[in-house]
């Protein structure tokens, strides 16, 4: 199944009429990968319409004929796009202010300010299963239990992702 170039435009059209423009992201494995730059993006912007398609996706022409942000998750094929529509949404809405329970909350996750991952998280009990949270973090002391989390963020980055740490480092 592909989608009609008519009804697509005549809906989009409309929307605009009655809503005013709109970014407009179509969902497809061809476009830009969504990264938190983009989310971050997408959250400055007044009014989004997001556009999914089904199976073999789009008449090539409402690509050509609308002024789209194409938007993909990755290297794979979905059937629709909903799921990265909802992915979208998810990571655009918890830049807007107010939904974060705190402001700094989404400046401190993994690909925020720092740009690197996050650092690990723990609960309690201070031991669970002969496994410990790390004592700086009982320590009280905030200046050394920024600079464990500042560290274990940069080992976990290098580890995992080195590709996304700044040059400098």
């Amino acid at each position: 199944m592909v989608l009609q170039a008519e009804p697509i435009f005549t809906a989009v059209e409309q929307v605009e009429e009655n809503h005013g423009p709109c970014r407009k992201i179509l969902l497809t494995p061809v476009g830009r990968v969504l990264n938190q730059d983009l989310a971050a993006d997408f959250s400055k912007e007044e009014r989004l319409l997001l556009l999914c398609g089904r199976y073999e996706g789009f008449d090539e022409r409402i690509r050509q004929g609308l002024d789209w942000t194409e938007v993909s998750l990755g290297d794979f094929v979905l059937s629709g796009g909903e799921i990265p529509a909802l992915a979208v949404l998810e990571s655009t809405a918890r830049l807007l202010p107010g939904v974060l329970g705190h402001e700094e909350s989404a400046k401190q996750d993994s690909f925020g300010e720092s740009g690197i991952l996050d650092h690990p998280h723990y609960t309690r009990p201070a031991v669970f299963r002969g496994m410990a949270v790390p004592e700086v973090l009982l320590s009280g002391d905030h200046q050394a239990i920024e600079a464990w989390r500042a560290d274990q963020a940069r080992q976990r980055t290098l580890k995992r992702r080195p590709d996304i740490l700044p040059d400098s480092d």
